[in-house]
């Protein structure tokens, strides 16, 4: 994978996995928004999905040469949100919803890639599960069961091919 578009593009797929399950047939029928920048200034509408990007970092055992491949693990939490009056029921509802988070990339991200024309996700490695947490909203008192759901999507930066494909590029010029 290209540097130049490796990284938004994991962003890109990422995104795009789960914003194509948001519609009436799809696993996130019932979800009001999905929320794909960090800082929210619009409010959220729940049931939502907020999409935040962790630091990319070296995958685990990657060498870290600039002057070769490198393999790149980059983190994505998806913190679900569901109100319900009952707790108990809302931090149900919210693990159900970021159960399906982690199925709807699954069914999705191969796809979703193909038109990069290469494989730009090489895998993804599940990091952890955070089944209880609460969010503060503007303007509401109560804070708001959430559970998310970490993933890292591994990927590839071939360095030395990126660096040889942009002088070539800069050559044509």
């Amino acid at each position: 994978m290209n540097i130049l578009i490796g990284l938004e593009a994991v962003t890109a797929i990422v995104q795009e996995c789960l914003i194509m399950e948001n519609k009436p047939d799809g696993i996130f029928h019932d979800v009001e928004s999905i929320i794909t920048v960090t800082d929210n200034e619009d409010g959220i509408e729940e049931p939502c999905i907020w999409i935040n990007n962790h630091p990319t970092i070296p995958a685990t055992g990657s060498k870290t040469s600039l002057s070769s491949t490198i393999k790149l693990a980059s983190t994505f939490e998806f913190v679900c949100i569901e109100y319900d009056p009952d707790p108990e029921i809302a931090q149900q509802k919210g693990q159900n919803l970021a159960s399906r988070v982690v199925l709807a990339i699954a069914k999705n991200y191969q796809l979703v890639q193909k038109k990069y024309g290469e494989r730009v996700i090489k895998n993804i490695e599940f990091n952890r599960f955070n089944p209880v947490g609460t969010v503060q909203i503007v303007g509401k008192s109560d804070k708001i069961p959430a559970t998310s759901v970490v993933l890292d999507f591994i990927h590839v930066i071939d360095w030395l091919n990126c660096c040889k494909k942009m002088i070539k590029e800069e050559n044509k010029r």
